[in-house]
């Protein structure tokens, strides 16, 4: 799958979670990675989907992060896509149905 962010072309690819793509570089293996050379994202094919969806949020967290120029601390940006993976959807979700009740009640008011 090919997504854009920020006039970036980014790649999905899902492989075997033994993959050299999927290994960092103090050797362990992890279910998901974001290359900024390549522009690909890379996440374990063997994932639940929900395990898939909270790996894909913490990877977009990273993509986004460097689309925009986002510089922090690498344990930081850990943390805010493990945030993000965690409870990303739940806040969008949300705010999208408090927005749609205050623009009802705006409109009808």
């Amino acid at each position: 799958m090919v997504f854009d962010i920020n006039g970036t072309i980014w790649h999905i690819q899902y492989k075997n979670p033994n993959t050299s793509e999927l290994m960092r570089s103090d050797g362990t293996y992890t279910l998901g990675v974001t290359d900024r050379n390549t522009k690909t994202v890379t996440i374990a094919n063997c994932l639940s989907k929900d395990m898939t969806d909270k790996v894909l949020c913490h990877e977009l967290t990273h993509v986004h992060a460097m689309e925009y120029d986002y510089t922090i601390p690498i344990e930081t940006e850990e943390i805010v896509a493990d945030f993000l993976s965690l409870y990303g959807r739940d806040i969008i979700y949300l705010a999208d149905d408090i927005m749609s009740g205050f623009m009802e009640r705006k409109r009808y008011g």
